[in-house]
């Protein structure tokens, strides 16, 4: 896979491989629905104590759906990215993606919040993480890692681009 500019001014990710092409696609999918024990990392309550309780149902009345809201807004933006991905057809087969430049915040967030609920999900540690090593593909774990570090990548690169793009 590439990442580069396009002539445009877009980021873009080329000679994505179909299985990547894949993992992308699912970006685009509810992690409420897919992880729901993970999703619960995401809208988390301000605390347990007795005490606490209508600061809890404040939240849960009037936080909640607004941030519930805002992440269903920029998975919105990815979505519409991702339907333009093209297909190129042929001996290797690969996708091509273009990221507009004021699209990347919503794509941080979303790619955020996705690895969130995978790694919460998974109950992934520090260690598993940051492992060097290969993940099993043939287990769910190892898949699931494999796409919180494949997510990760992309928002690396998005990042640098950015700051790149500061340092002009």
């Amino acid at each position: 896979m590439i990442f580069e500019r396009s002539k445009n001014g877009n980021f873009r990710f080329s000679r994505i491989h179909p299985l990547l092409g894949e993992l992308l696609q699912a970006i685009a999918l509810d992690p409420w629905e897919r992880y729901p024990e993970g999703s619960a990392r995401l809208l988390p309550s301000p605390g347990e104590a007795e005490d606490l309780e209508d600061l809890r149902l404040d939240w849960q009345d009037h936080v909640q759906p607004d941030l519930r809201h805002h992440f269903d807004l920029e998975r919105a933006v990815v979505s519409d990215d991702l339907a333009g991905m093209i297909q190129r057809l042929g001996k290797a087969p690969s996708w091509t993606l273009e990221i507009p430049p004021d699209h990347t915040d919503a794509w941080l967030t979303t790619l955020n919040a996705l690895r969130l609920a995978l790694a919460e999900e998974h109950r992934f540690t520090e260690n598993d993480l940051s492992e060097t090593e290969l993940s099993d593909l043939s287990t769910e774990r190892g898949l699931a890692l494999m796409q919180v570090n494949f997510y990760a990548f992309i928002q690396e690169c998005l990042l640098q681009a950015i700051e790149d793009d500061s340092g002009r």
